[in-house]
């Protein structure tokens, strides 16, 4: 976590090119639940299907550029809490 951490750190201070962060919580082997908590969260845990439905989300956002969303399971379907988090605008990053 450490150097995931650093590399976050490092990252953020970059503005030759777009990123976005997705910052999972322990991940799990489950089936995904499609559903999630994404934005400033507790500690928990998220199924690896529910973090690559993101991911691929993502991937198309260009208005979630610069972001550092953390991610949990939840009760909200992913595209709708990406939705809200993006929409908000803040960073997850308090590095």
């Amino acid at each position: 976590m450490h150097y995931k951490y650093e590399a976050d750190k490092n990252l953020i201070k970059r503005d030759t090119f777009k990123w976005t962060i997705l910052r999972p919580a322990t991940l799990t082997n489950n089936p995904g639940t499609g559903k999630a908590t994404i934005g400033r969260t507790h500690l928990g845990s998220i199924t690896r299907d529910d973090v690559a439905k993101a991911l691929a989300l993502l991937a198309d956002r260009e208005d979630a550029a610069g972001l550092a969303l953390d991610m949990v399971g939840g009760d909200t379907p992913i595209e709708q809490s990406l939705n809200a988090a993006i929409r908000k605008g803040e960073t997850d990053f308090l590095g």
